[in-house]
């Protein structure tokens, strides 16, 4: 049986000149970051609007799921496109921001297949998972970045971050967080030991920048993962700074792998491990912090100059957290975050 053939289109981005291949059906994104060519992206999937860019010449389609809000009509007559969510439809010319920046290393996007190790339910919405990889055995990656996974019936991909720093083996750690009527999150999280998964990745620049100064982390929900794989990346080796972990969840009951934070704490006497409830019943025996993520930090940093944060969590999180952040003194440029 003869194979269809798939078209191929040259892109050419200018200013700089260089050329690239993309397969039909392929976003323009997804070409460039597997080219190892570094630009601005965030979502992957039409949301954030960080991978705009200008068509120059050519013919192209702009898919369905990029909003009005995320590129608005003039832009698009004004041939803007998000690079995410772009398909071309013939040779094109893309003016666009290429950036290479100090400090992070390019990890080549490999498309896998994994087996579910274990799946673990670690709180009332949280779940732990653990993949074996199967094809290929190695996927090597930076800590903090994330992957992209197929979700059976659907077109849409679904992206989860790693949650332990690649140490050359075949296993990749996941924290996944079911949300009501969410269709990726409810698959990933009934997947029974044994069940195969399929991939691509890894994508992101939530990666360590500079281990030679003091480090804040803050994270919400299952933002952990990100943020567990970076300090696992700090301590691997020898850290004479100090760095701070503020975790915030609702109640007792959606924290989780605190004993394994105390351990850490336990070993390295410059790691300090910060969790904070907003969402107690007044009778609650929590004797931690409580309230909002970023009033606790405002409360417990006296300045934060000089120091680089990482943050994943919710948008109003990482918004407030930030906020928090510039009035203790830390710039914008040293702040980086994974929102979702």
């Amino acid at each position: 049986m003869s194979k269809t053939m798939v078209e191929t289109y040259e892109v050419t981005l200018e200013p700089s000149g260089n050329q690239i291949q993309v397969r039909e059906g392929q976003t323009i994104l997804d070409a460039l970051i597997r080219n190892g060519i570094q630009i601005p992206y965030g979502c992957r999937h039409g949301s954030c609007s960080a991978c705009k860019a200008r068509v120059l010449e050519g013919n192209y389609e702009i898919m369905g799921r990029v909003s009005e809000y995320s590129l608005l009509s003039f832009e698009r007559d004004d041939g803007m496109i998000l690079l995410c969510s772009t398909l071309a439809e013939s040779d094109l010319v893309v003016e666009i921001e290429e950036e290479e920046e100090e400090g992070l290393t390019f990890y080549p996007v490999v498309d896998f297949e994994a087996t579910v190790e274990k799946n673990e339910q670690v709180t009332p919405d949280i779940h732990i998972i653990d993949l074996e990889l199967t094809e290929p055995t190695t996927v090597p990656y930076g800590a903090g970045q994330f992957f992209e996974f197929q979700v059976q019936g659907e077109s849409e991909l679904r992206s989860y971050s790693a949650a332990t720093r690649y140490i050359d083996n075949k296993k990749i750690q996941l924290h996944v967080k079911r949300i009501p009527n969410g269709i990726g999150s409810n698959y990933m999280c009934d997947l029974k030991v044994g069940a195969t998964v399929k991939a691509s990745g890894p994508y992101g620049k939530m990666q360590l920048r500079d281990r030679d100064k003091d480090l804040v982390f803050v994270a919400g929900g299952s933002g952990m993962a990100p943020i567990k794989a970076l300090l696992e990346e700090v301590f691997s080796a020898s850290f004479d700074h100090e760095a701070w972990f503020f975790y915030g969840a609702r109640t007792e009951q959606d924290l989780y792998l605190v004993e394994d934070w105390l351990e850490l704490e336990r070993k390295y006497p410059n790691f300090h491990f910060i969790p904070a409830l907003s969402n107690l019943s007044d009778d609650s025996n929590w004797s931690g912090e409580r309230g909002f993520i970023a009033d606790v930090i405002k409360k417990k940093m006296e300045s934060c100059s000089g120091m680089d944060a990482y943050l994943c969590g919710p948008p109003i999180m990482c918004e407030t957290v930030t906020d928090a952040l510039y009035g203790k003194g830390l710039r914008g440029n040293h702040i980086y975050l994974d929102e979702f």
